[in-house]
């Protein structure tokens, strides 16, 4: 349904232009939530998901060393579904929920801001927790401070390797190179 009214749209649009009524951009919708999602902390790739860096152990989600209690932002707006401790692995970590089956999964954080609850809604970019070393991590000065960062569908971790290579810099509220379908 979605796809024929979105292709009715482009082709009225196109005999507009085409007629000289005006000027019409037409964005399919996989580039529209092409980089919807954002990278959510500053710092160095140094493990992604199911794909081994050298040195580290595959896993979940990217890893993203960096400065100790530096911002982590929400990668997407929604609304937290879960705050907890795993005191052998994810240390800190939240949970935010959003749209189409879609969460993400933010931990070894060293604290969260002030107004970190169950139910509390974030935009995409907000800051939610600081950069730490909790959890089942070495501490700083044996590779301990990172960001572990997973993107769920349906509480399944998604694997999404194109979007960022070995020890490649990213930068918080950046948009992540890669297509999340339904997130746009």
């Amino acid at each position: 349904m979605r796809r024929t009214l979105l292709r009715l749209l482009a082709t009225a649009a196109l005999a507009l232009a085409t007629a000289g009524v005006g000027t019409v951009t037409v964005v399919a919708p996989a580039q529209a939530a092409y980089g919807a999602v954002k990278w959510p902390a500053t710092g160095t790739i140094t493990s992604k998901v199911d794909d081994r860096c050298p040195g580290y152990d595959n896993h979940d989600g990217y890893d993203i060393a960096g400065n100790y209690r530096s911002v982590v932002s929400a990668a997407y707006s929604g609304t937290v579904s879960y705050i907890g401790w795993d005191p052998g692995g994810y240390g800190n970590y939240v949970i935010i929920s959003h749209v189409n089956g879609w969460s993400s999964l933010y931990a070894h954080l060293d604290g969260y801001v002030s107004r970190m609850r169950v139910g509390e809604y974030f935009a995409r970019n907000d800051g939610i927790g600081y950069m730490g070393y909790t959890g089942g991590v070495s501490p700083p000065g044996i590779g301990g401070t990172h960001l572990h960062f997973e993107m769920l569908r349906y509480n399944t971790p998604q694997v999404w390797n194109s979007a960022g290579s070995c020890y490649q810099n990213v930068t918080r509220t950046n948009s992540i190179p890669f297509d999340f379908a339904g997130l746009n």
